[in-house]
């Protein structure tokens, strides 16, 4: 009895051990790229414009059915794409907002050539610096990721979740408070997109984005601290 019980239970095991591993591989089987990477079935056109939808107001929706095992090349492309264009407008309303008559004065100076000269320095700028961002930002955030143990599906998914959050620059073509609103748009897509692709918990992707806050705050409170010693 005791045998045939112990046989039962290991086969039982056995059974809800293989079902379990066959969900979770029907599960991953679902998982697709976002509209972007099908772009040459619905157009360049309909592969931007549904990819922003989806990761603007979908963010769960997006991230929750995307693969994390696609390359970087397609995010990277999207990303690079969406965040140089947003920072180009960014930059362009700081500038008038800032400089105001500074434009005029400029131009009189040094001519058309020259400030056509400069915006062709901004045009070939801000790509690198937006390419340089997406490796960076994303390897920290990822390293930030592991450490609380909310990283689970890879680097490729992190970096996944923040090259399609991009996509929150968009509201950079509204003048002076667009880059406001894409910036708390794009902290919210990224939450939500880090917890819906690694399967983890809010607790734990909020917990890695306030590493560096603690870290900072505690190095200025030291900061202060010595300060106050040293002075008295």
């Amino acid at each position: 009895m005791n045998k045939d019980f112990e046989f039962i239970t290991e086969e039982a095991w056995f059974d809800a051990g293989f079902q379990k591993t066959g969900q979770e591989s029907e599960k991953r089987s679902q998982r697709h790229g976002a509209p972007w990477e099908n772009r040459s079935e619905l157009g360049l056109w309909q592969g931007i414009f549904k990819t922003l939808k989806a990761a603007l107001f979908t963010p769960k929706t997006l991230f929750s059915s995307l693969t994390f095992k696609g390359g970087i090349r397609e995010p990277l492309a999207f990303g690079l794409l969406i965040g140089s264009i947003g920072g180009m407008f960014s930059f362009f309303w700081q500038f008038l907002m800032i400089s105001g008559g500074l434009f005029y004065f400029l131009q009189s100076i040094f001519g058309q050539v020259a400030m056509g000269m400069f915006f062709f320095i901004v045009l070939v700028i801000v790509p690198i610096f937006v390419t340089l961002a997406l490796f960076l930002y994303s390897s920290i955030l990822h390293i930030l990721l592991v450490i609380v143990r909310g990283g689970k599906n890879g680097y490729e998914a992190t970096f996944r979740v923040v090259s399609y959050s991009q996509a929150a620059q968009a509201w950079s073509l509204i003048p002076f408070i667009g880059g406001f609103i894409g910036g708390i748009w794009q902290f919210i897509i990224q939450i939500i997109g880090l917890r819906v692709i690694h399967e983890t918990s809010y607790l734990r992707v909020i917990l890695a984005f306030l590493i560096p806050v603690a870290f900072v705050f505690l190095l200025m409170f030291g900061t202060f601290i010595f300060l106050f010693i040293y002075i008295t």
